[in-house]
């Protein structure tokens, strides 16, 4: 490689890995500020368990308490953004296996992120599309998804309802989840392993469902409880997604600026040693040519002068002359 290319590799090298940097350190500041804010959905889970020792709703039958549907619904939460790594694969993969031996006819995929609708396409799957998780309108998107969800359960178009997605395990791991949304019979059972119940702990229930006079419809009351719930599941589920995002870009942004640095380190080698060599043979050719010019000074100068004469000499042949004559 020519050394004007090697320098241009090198300069281009050099931006390359500025900018590599700085999308690093772009992504790690983003996770960390996020990570810092996640404690409010602590904070709104003890607020909303507290309702749920009112009357004990597990034995209403609704369709968002119980299955009504053989129709398996999969939620897929993919990332649009680029430098992720193979994080979209995975969480497609976990739906599939939790998917495992129920029929495509009985599967009702959703997926969020048009990088995961492409993934699907080649498949030839078919699915509802919704647009990725944005940062700055998630709990809207969280709304959204969650109304249509809802309502295709309501109108027993799904019985169950998981969400594969991402989610951290530290800044430098992420995990692929797949968590059940819905019938959230758990919800409402102190006995199962729920958020709500760890939170309810051992409080007894204030009364039961028929010893309670109320002004909503039980059904109504569970509705609008699950739907409060699924909604603000989806929006934590959101943003560990967005932090899986940020982590997974910056753990690949640093493998590209180490490996980016390693080829910048041998770019520098061998521009330093084509500048050597081309010091080196211009230092040759400069001799040379330095040799010939003085070859070419002197040869003249030898040819235009005259013989020097030798008396001694001169003598000696005069001599041979006289005995040969």
């Amino acid at each position: 490689m020519q050394l004007n290319e090697l320098r241009k590799e090198l300069r281009f090298n050099g931006e390359l890995v500025k900018l590599i940097e700085t999308l690093k350190n772009i992504a790690a500041a983003q996770y960390h500020t996020m990570e810092k804010a996640k404690q409010r959905f602590e904070e709104f889970m003890q607020s909303f368990a507290g309702f749920f020792r009112v009357v004990n709703l597990v034995d209403v039958a609704d369709p968002l308490v119980r299955v009504s549907s053989d129709v398996l619904g999969i939620i897929m939460v993919t990332s649009d953004s680029g430098f992720m790594g193979g994080l979209n694969q995975g969480v497609i993969r976990a739906a599939m296996d939790a998917q495992g031996a129920h029929s495509n006819e009985l599967t009702e995929l959703v997926v969020i992120g048009e990088k995961g609708a492409s993934a699907l396409q080649d498949q030839g799957r078919t699915f509802r599309f919704f647009p990725g998780v944005a940062q700055d309108t998630r709990y809207e998107q969280a709304q959204e998804v969650r109304d249509f969800i809802v309502e295709e359960v309501l109108n027993r178009r799904m019985g169950r309802v998981l969400v594969s997605y991402p989610r951290p395990v530290s800044f430098t791991a992420q995990t692929i989840d797949v968590v059940s949304l819905l019938p959230c019979a758990a919800l409402f059972d102190k006995e199962a392993e729920s958020d709500v119940a760890r939170r309810v702990g051992a409080a007894k229930l204030i009364a039961e469902a028929r010893q309670v006079i109320v002004e909503s419809r039980f059904p109504d009351l569970v509705e609008y409880l699950a739907a409060t719930w699924v909604a603000s599941k989806l929006y934590e589920i959101f943003e560990d997604a967005k932090l899986a995002e940020f982590s997974a870009r910056a753990m690949h942004l640093e493998g590209s600026f180490q490996s980016l640095q390693r080829e910048q380190k041998k770019l520098r080698h061998r521009t330093f040693k084509a500048v050597h060599e081309k010091i080196d043979r211009g230092m040759r050719e400069s001799f040379a040519a330095r040799s010939k010019n003085k070859r070419a000074a002197v040869a003249p100068e030898q040819a235009a002068a005259p013989i020097p004469v030798v008396p001694e000499l001169d003598e000696l042949a005069d001599e041979e002359g006289d005995e040969h004559g």
